[in-house]
């Protein structure tokens, strides 16, 4: 049930992306999306994980997944960041090129929050699967 609920998750959380990007009405070029398709990419790759995991029984998977949810979480964090944090104040990038539409940003973060839900219920996943191979639970740290 557990893993079943994951999976649903994943649904659910890509409708409201998709359903995110509708209601704010603009298209795809309007704003820099760098940073939102280089999440998707490593949440999109701990999906494929989670799945083929479940298919193998590969109990030693889960490693891995909290290795990419990491790396999630920190993408996650750094964009935060890059939002809160005046650009006087901080050191900049020449590949930074900040929205300047608050449409863009807000639903940028929003679907990265999405992304890095997705995230953790891969993780969650790849739990279960430990347990069904080892039949045991591993916390996660």
């Amino acid at each position: 049930m557990e893993i079943s609920y994951g999976f649903s998750r994943f649904g659910r959380y890509s409708y409201d992306i998709a359903d995110l990007l509708e209601t704010m009405g603009f298209t795809y070029n309007d704003w820099d999306k760098r940073a939102v398709l280089e999440m998707a990419k490593r949440v999109r790759e701990m999906i494929l994980l989670s799945v083929a995991a479940l298919q193998t029984r590969d109990k030693n998977a889960v490693s891995k997944l909290y290795e990419m949810d990491d790396t999630v979480g920190t993408l996650y964090r750094k964009y935060l960041e890059r939002l809160v944090i005046p650009k006087n104040e901080r050191e900049q990038d020449k590949a930074d090129h900040e929205e300047t539409n608050p449409r863009c940003y807000g639903s940028a973060i929003l679907i990265m929050k999405y992304l890095e839900r997705i995230s953790d219920h891969a993780c969650y996943v790849g739990d279960s699967i430990n347990y069904i191979v080892a039949g045991a639970s591993k916390p996660r740290r």
